[in-house]
């Protein structure tokens, strides 16, 4: 080391706190870091006894290490010429009287055989203890938030929701889930249900756009024996099989009104007939209903009943379209990605900015079942450890189509208006993100969902070149 710089200002730009001790266990080095965790300046230290420092053990030192009373004498006490380690948790009593929680590593200097002095290091663990106490908080806050089940997202949107979902298990009032296609209901419906006292009986789902009157009929309250052609044995129903549990009436909407009327007695009666019987069944059964229509469009249409309107629409709740909590689409996508990655065997780390960006820049009409495809789309034609830009399918990274698209739906354009029509406008669009992005063709083409051939091509056939340097 050069005669210019000394030991103990080399130590003085440690973030460590390092304390030597001689073989009489006095301190003779003293850093900079040592007297902002202790308290202690360096001339109140130096030639103090190792006593000075008192480092007792803290409830997890068992874990590290056994952390002695003395804070490095014991070290000195060495046989048959081992070096002596001791690494621990601590507290130390800092001058203040207070406490200081540390990690201490301590060894023992050797020279020619004879231990000469004792190195301890202290390693300041104040910022991790708060952060990991942040962390504990955090993880505390957002499981109260959350319910179990597996929605995904923190937006406000969400927290909402989350909120709702708390209200809506803690009783048995009947649900109503309104929302667009692919906005999650059953989720919803699945996180009430495990949040519900009755989370330990069945939940039973049933799609009411999937089946016929009659069969939905049969579906949902069961059947006798020759109740009609091909029933050759009694068979219960959806809301018996939910029997203490909860039933799911997911597009509840479509029903019929002779399943509607069926439907109002057991909401009101909480009994049932099966199709071909007239003894009526007692069923105690918690019911959430789904659907992406308008239901009081419905009734003033005369297609659904008022009383089972009110009679379902005790707690409504209605679903956030994902182009509203947009900040959740990194979360969604990474949950996609871990779940695609169990089912095939891939190890696809997650998304390249651009294609994450231009999953961003989308309307989503589908909802987050949109964005669970356009993810299953990727790992199919992924090949390396991140889905790029060109993963995903076609209508979403080619801007003509994706605004098309959602013009379509009536979803005006994130981040934009829709792309004019005309060619002299499409030009002067195509010029404008071209300043915009300082001309640099990768960004353009980024931004457009298009490859840099084709920037390239446009620029020649509307004769655009770039400005000079």
């Amino acid at each position: 080391m050069s005669d210019d710089i000394a030991l103990s200002e080399v130590v003085d730009t440690m973030a460590e706190g390092v304390m030597v001790l001689d073989t009489a266990c006095r301190i003779i080095l003293w850093n900079r870091a040592m007297q902002d965790i202790t308290g202690w300046k360096q001339e109140d230290a130096l030639g103090e006894s190792c006593s000075k420092v008192v480092c007792s053990p803290t409830p997890d030192a068992d874990s590290q290490g056994q952390c002695e009373q003395d804070s490095g004498c014991a070290l000195l006490n060495v046989t048959d010429g081992q070096r002596s380690v001791v690494s621990a948790r601590c507290h130390l009593k800092a001058k203040d009287g207070n406490t200081v929680s540390v990690l201490k590593n301590a060894r023992v200097l050797f020279r020619d055989g004879d231990a000469v002095a004792a190195v301890v290091t202290f390693t300041d663990l104040r910022p991790v203890n708060s952060l990991r106490q942040v962390l504990e908080e955090t993880r505390n806050s957002l499981a109260r938030i959350r319910p179990p089940g597996r929605l995904v997202g923190t937006s406000s949107e969400m927290t909402g929701v989350y909120e709702r979902i708390r209200f809506a298990a803690g009783s048995d009032a009947t649900v109503l889930l309104l929302g667009e296609t692919g906005t999650g209901k059953e989720l919803v419906a699945d996180a009430i249900h495990l949040g519900s006292a009755r989370r330990e009986r069945p939940f039973v789902r049933v799609n009411c756009s999937a089946l016929s009157e009659s069969l939905l009929e049969g579906e949902l309250f069961g059947h006798v024996r020759g109740a009609f052609t091909g029933a050759v044995q009694d068979k219960i129903g959806r809301f018996e099989a939910a029997d203490g549990g909860t039933i799911l009436l997911d597009e509840i909407g479509d029903i019929s009104p002779v399943i509607q009327l069926k439907l109002l007695r057991v909401l009101q009666e909480r009994e049932l007939e099966r199709v071909g019987e007239s003894a009526p069944r007692k069923v105690d059964v918690r019911v959430i209903c789904a659907t992406h229509r308008d239901l009081r469009e419905l009734v003033r249409e005369g297609l659904f009943r008022e009383d089972l309107f009110y009679r379902i629409r005790v707690f409504p709740m209605e679903l956030p379209p994902l182009r509203r909590r947009k900040s959740d689409i990194p979360l969604l996508a990474d949950a996609f990605v871990q779940r695609f990655n169990l089912q095939t065997g891939k190890r696809i780390l997650g998304l390249q900015p651009d294609a994450l960006r231009c999953l961003m820049d989308y309307c989503w009409p589908g909802n987050v079942r949109e964005l669970e495809n356009a993810i299953e789309h990727a790992f199919v034609t992924c090949q390396s450890d991140r889905i790029g830009l060109f993963d995903l399918p076609t209508e979403f990274r080619v801007a003509e189509l994706r605004d098309a698209y959602c013009r379509e739906r009536g979803l005006a354009q994130p981040g934009g208006e829709p792309r004019p029509s005309t060619a002299a406008e499409s030009r002067e669009k195509f010029l404008e993100t071209m300043r915009q992005c300082g001309w640099n063709r990768s960004e353009v083409a980024r931004r457009l969902g298009i490859d840099r051939t084709t920037v390239w091509r446009k620029m020649k056939r509307w004769g655009i070149s770039a400005p000079e340097p």
